[in-house]
Order: structure tokens, then C-alpha cells, then sequence
């Protein structure tokens, strides 16, 4: 039981995170909006011990190593703990038989507002990115990549099954 939670977590975790990182990739790439930039995310996360709650992008000095490591490692994490949730609450029988229903729950309603609500105002964009010149764009931008990730996190749990 305990070994089937941790590959669970761990392929649904990083594989779904990995597609949702080539989805960055992919969308960067034909024009529309480039995946999160994960160092400017560790230079916050670096930031809120000394209270510096928003990224407000005054800091101009090149990212770092350790900036860049500590966004990336956050990102995948966060993966991995919403992968995490998904049997600790549905229970490891979930494991053998998934259905959709806790990947729409966790991978795109609960990511989406945690992106929305969480990342974007602590990157200086606002709740639900109202700062920002797009805002409309930006959530449907947050919204399709979590739907890509929430698909991803499905898929995977199938091939597991």
C-alpha cells in the first residue's frame, strides 16, 4: 500500500509536471504566453523569509543557480503534492481503478486557483492576475495548462492501473 502511493506519487507527480512544463515549451514556442519562468519564482520564494511578500521584478541582477534550483525544485513539489492528495483522500484503492473526477478536482480546479490566487499575485500579477495588461488572456492561459496537466496526471494513473 505504502510502495503504491509513492510510485503513484511519484510518475503522476513528475510525469504530469513534465507535460505540463513541454506545454510551456509548446505554447512559447507558436506565440501565445511562455511557461512560468521558475527562477523569478525561486528569487520569491528566496525573498519571503526577509518579508518580501511580492516579486515585484525590481531586481534586475541575473537569476542565480540557486534561484533557478530553488523555483524548479518548488514546481515539481507542488506536483508531487497534488499528486500526493489525489489517494490520500480517495483512498489507494483509487490507485488500481481512476477516474477523472479527483484529476478535475485537484489538477484543474484546486491548481488553477492555487496558480491564480497563490503564484500569480506573490509574481506582482494580482489575484487572478488584474494586474496584468492581459488578464483575461492569463487565466486562459492558467486554466488550459492545468487542463493539459489534470490530463496528463489521468493518463498516467491509467497506465499505472
Amino acid at each position: 500500500m505504502f510502495t503504491d502511493i509513492v510510485l503513484f506519487t511519484l510518475v503522476v507527480g513528475i510525469g504530469s509536471t513534465i507535460a505540463l512544463d513541454l506545454w510551456g515549451v509548446f505554447t512559447g514556442k507558436i506565440g501565445w504566453m511562455p511557461g512560468t519562468h521558475w527562477p523569478s519564482v525561486g528569487r520569491w520564494i528566496q525573498g519571503l523569509p526577509a518579508g518580501r511578500l511580492v516579486f515585484d521584478g525590481s531586481d534586475t541582477r541575473p537569476f542565480t543557480a540557486s534561484e533557478a534550483a530553488t523555483g524548479w525544485i518548488f514546481h515539481y513539489l507542488i506536483g508531487l503534492g497534488y499528486a500526493l492528495v489525489i489517494p490520500l483522500v480517495w483512498g489507494t484503492d483509487f490507485i488500481a481503478a481512476p477516474t477523472f473526477g479527483p484529476f478535475f478536482w485537484i489538477g484543474i480546479v484546486i491548481s488553477t486557483l492555487a496558480g491564480l490566487v497563490i503564484l500569480m499575485p506573490g509574481m506582482g500579477g494580482g489575484v487572478f492576475a488584474r494586474k496584468l495588461p492581459n488578464t483575461a488572456g492569463m487565466i486562459a492561459y492558467v486554466l488550459v495548462a492545468h487542463v493539459v496537466f489534470a490530463i496528463a496526471q489521468y493518463l498516467l494513473a491509467l497506465m499505472l492501473s
